[in-house]
């Protein structure tokens, strides 16, 4: 269940299908399960990702050397959905290889494999439009991104055909790197409220418990994915998990 308008600030995470294996991501969504996070991503790894930095782009790299793939991504999904159904998963992945499954197929199986949303950083919104109502009949929410440099009237476009929440980058530029959180980007996040009244989903540079408080209270859900993944790579999944309960404590105890 994606949050509501308004709703207090919630932590999205991440998984790398096939980062470290293909047997850890299941171990290793069952640590962010129990730190308390209920939005995951599944990120299809892909070998020319446009928007990720480095800690992801690397982590693609390994996971495709280990049997990471969008078919591998819907069979965890099957297992995790159903392990766990008060979290919410969404599928994150560039178009080509939801393009090579077949788009309307593709729809089929990730509504079946218990995947809630979908976010495809390179799929624009006329590409999209004709999928619509088949994604909107089997339950799959298309959660697409706007950025810094999204002209209003498309920021309005874009959030009509968004469903479940819509995806504010919050500055130009890949993943990882940190952002402020400063008048700019405050005057940017009113922007985009005028054209919609779905939750916002922030990312790209949400790295510190300060990022966490910095976002409380004006988006839904801060999307905290980077950083975990290093913490995953560095210190392995279990530790990863403790790192990111803490992470979700922060955000009660303030």
């Amino acid at each position: 269940m994606f949050p509501t308008s308004n709703e207090s600030l919630k932590v999205m995470s991440h998984c790398v299908v096939g980062f470290p294996s293909l047997e850890e991501n299941e171990h290793a969504i069952d640590g962010l399960v129990a730190a308390g996070i209920r939005l995951i991503e599944l990120q299809v790894p892909f070998s020319d990702p446009v928007a990720d930095g480095p800690v992801l782009v690397n982590a693609c790299v390994k996971a495709l050397a280990r049997g990471g793939s969008f078919e591998a991504t819907l069979a965890l999904a099957r297992k995790v959905s159903r392990r766990h159904p008060e979290v919410t998963f969404v599928l994150m992945s560039y178009l080509n290889p939801i393009y090579q499954y077949g788009i309307p197929a593709a729809i089929d199986e990730i509504a079946n494999a218990g995947i809630e949303g979908i976010i495809v950083p390179d799929w624009p919104v006329e590409a999209m439009r004709p999928h619509l109502p088949h994604m909107e009949k089997r339950g799959v929410a298309p959660i697409l991104m706007v950025t810094p440099n999204t002209a209003s009237t498309r920021i309005a476009e874009i959030a009509s055909a968004s469903r479940g929440m819509l995806y504010v980058v919050s500055r130009m530029g890949v993943t990882g790197s940190s952002t402020h959180w400063g008048e700019e980007f405050q005057i940017y996040i009113a922007r985009v409220k005028k054209h919609t009244n779905l939750p916002l989903a922030v990312g790209f540079g949400v790295r510190t418990r300060e990022d966490l408080q910095a976002l409380r209270g004006r988006v839904e859900v801060a999307a905290f994915c980077s950083q975990y993944i290093e913490w995953q790579a560095e210190l392995g999944s279990e530790r990863a998990a403790e790192r990111m309960a803490q992470v979700v404590q922060s955000i009660h105890a303030a």
